[in-house]
């Protein structure tokens, strides 16, 4: 088995494509048969039903996919390490951030940490709390800072800022006009929330099940500046993070709602679970966090 067989894979499973694997790689199609075909004789199965008309990726193809994944992101780190091993502080450092920290306090980390380390190569991946968790797990990032809860057994996370989220309520929405607002008043009402595996997300679908509140509807919506515009165009309630409020000057939308009080969070940086697996480079950026955010 070789690494350009798994790489070659890799990138037709994640394309849906022969053809366009083909062009990404700057190989023939017919050297892309090849490398499948020759994991696929190594392995002994099928891993792509490829009949004229479906591409279709089979149970054990979804296993080797994975694994292949995750070699190959071992293989980079190594390179990565070799490299800053010859080159101190040098090389690259792989951050994935979920929408929340990596919209609104990752920039100020990133300025702080390139005027301190310049040689070092920044790559930051924004996504969803669980996709960046998944990806440190497969060692596609580095380090990972999220917002929520991380439960998986290879990971270790630590809280470095607290995070209090608040409710923002259209201003021209008729709860506003309640002198007095009973339990009955919040029940029906459309809510705009995150996408699943979002961390703000959770928190909200927590709440409004622990206070017992009934949406009328939910709206989902990719991105925190996307809830916000929502908000403000009337669309409908949310509950977000107090930071991305107030970094989007609309602290005019925040309203208190009896029967429903927000909690606090923490965001957390993310890490392998094998001090082994943290490079040097990993090491000066968590004490940079720690220097910026002192938390206890």
């Amino acid at each position: 088995m070789d690494i350009e067989s798994l790489q070659t894979y890799v990138t037709v499973i994640e394309l849906k494509s022969f053809t366009k694997a083909a062009k990404q790689l700057n190989l023939s199609q017919p050297t892309v048969s090849f490398h499948i075909k020759s994991l696929e004789s190594e392995f002994q199965t099928t891993l792509i039903d490829r009949s004229p008309k479906r591409f279709q990726v089979t149970n054990t193809g979804d296993i080797v996919y994975r694994r292949a994944r995750q070699m190959l992101g071992l293989l980079n780190k190594a390179q990565t390490e070799v490299h800053e091993y010859h080159h101190q502080l040098r090389g690259t450092l792989r951050i994935g951030a979920s929408y929340t920290v990596g919209e609104y306090i990752l920039p100020e980390m990133l300025k702080s940490f390139d005027d301190y380390y310049p040689e070092i190569e920044l790559k930051v991946t924004i996504n969803n709390t669980e996709q960046i968790n998944r990806g440190v797990q497969l060692h596609e990032y580095d380090i990972g800072l999220v917002e929520g809860q991380v439960n998986k057994k290879e990971l270790r996370s630590f809280p470095f800022m607290e995070d209090e989220m608040v409710v923002v309520v259209p201003l021209h929405h008729s709860i506003r006009r309640h002198k007095e607002i009973d339990f009955n008043n919040l029940q029906d009402k459309t809510w705009i929330c995150r996408e699943h595996g979002s961390g703000t997300r959770a928190v909200m679908e927590s709440l409004l099940d622990s206070y017992n509140i009934r949406p009328g509807k939910m709206v989902t919506i990719g991105s925190n500046h996307g809830v916000v515009q929502g908000v403000k165009q009337g669309l409908g309630l949310s509950i977000i993070s107090k930071t991305v409020v107030i970094q989007s000057n609309a602290d005019e939308l925040m309203y208190p709602l009896p029967y429903l009080k927000p909690a606090t969070r923490f965001f957390s940086y993310v890490i392998p679970a094998d001090e082994k697996e943290i490079s040097k480079n990993v090491s000066v950026f968590i004490d940079l966090v720690k220097e910026l955010h002192p938390f206890s």
